[in-house]
């Protein structure tokens, strides 16, 4: 029988980090969310004083821009289960910890801000990971975490996108667990763990539109071919479904960015 402890993870094989195209993969991701983040987290009062824990910091590039916007980049702390795109950020001062963020025995500190990307969808002990965050606050401190949203890709009138993409979020959940949905339930989850001042944000590029957005789902879909295909979807249509995103005329949606926040209560 497959535990949950042994079954794969995001990252184990699927989306490995030592993928020759993963690293692209991300910086891709990043291209097409980076400004909408910071972006958000500027409204929500990013300030140069405040220690930040960037959770699942992937590639990097949030982590970098933090300790470009903090007074010491010593004030940020990056953490991922691979480090090896995080590494350089050591050179300048962001503090690099290579750790499970489920494990129960893994405690960062205290922070201002705990921002997480695109990670609690892929982790089938979300729920907890979630409260863990929560619980690395300082008082009144501000917890944002976004993740995707699908929406569109499954309805296209395209129909080899369509199946391709409805195969993708099948195979996601039976192989690692992934959720396309569960960023709907981020702000019922935050108020249920006692933050305040609830909010939530989509943000949703075109593929075909945004070169960024468009490379990351190519390298996604094709990384997962042969996932995709031992689960029964036809070669041809996978082909189809990549030659239609290669079309510069392509608009097509596949996930929003939902991103949601909440602080804790400020000291008494």
């Amino acid at each position: 029988m497959t535990t949950t402890r042994d079954a794969e993870r995001y990252g184990d094989d699927l989306f490995a980090a030592s993928r020759s195209d993963e690293r692209e993969r991300l910086e891709g991701l990043a291209d097409a969310f980076d400004p909408a983040s910071r972006q958000d987290l500027l409204a929500l009062g990013l300030d140069a004083r405040w220690t930040c824990l960037d959770a699942g910091a992937g590639a990097g590039t949030l982590s970098g821009w933090l300790a470009s916007v903090a007074g010491s980049a010593r004030q940020v702390t990056a953490v991922d289960r691979d480090t090896r795109f995080l590494d350089h950020l050591a050179d300048a001062g962001v503090r690099v910890v290579r750790a499970d963020l489920s494990d129960p025995a893994f405690d960062p500190g205290r922070f201002d801000l705990v921002h997480a990307r695109f990670l609690l969808m892929h982790l089938r002990d979300r729920k907890e990971v979630l409260r863990r965050l929560a619980s690395w606050l300082k008082p009144g401190g501000l917890l944002v975490v976004s993740d995707s949203l699908a929406v569109g890709g499954e309805t296209s009138p395209h129909e080899a996108y369509r199946r391709t993409v409805a195969a993708y979020w099948r195979m996601l959940a039976e192989t690692i667990g992934s959720d396309r949905h569960c960023a709907a339930q981020y702000p019922r989850m935050l108020a249920e763990l006692g933050l305040r001042d609830v909010g939530l944000r989509l943000h949703a590029p075109l593929a075909g539109h945004h070169s960024g957005f468009t490379r990351f789902l190519t390298l996604s879909l094709g990384q997962s071919r042969d996932r995709l295909l031992a689960a029964g979807l036809p070669a041809d249509v996978h082909r189809e479904a990549l030659r239609h995103l290669a079309d510069p005329s392509a608009r097509e949606l596949f996930f929003a960015m939902a991103t949601c926040w909440g602080r804790a209560p400020a000291a008494p």
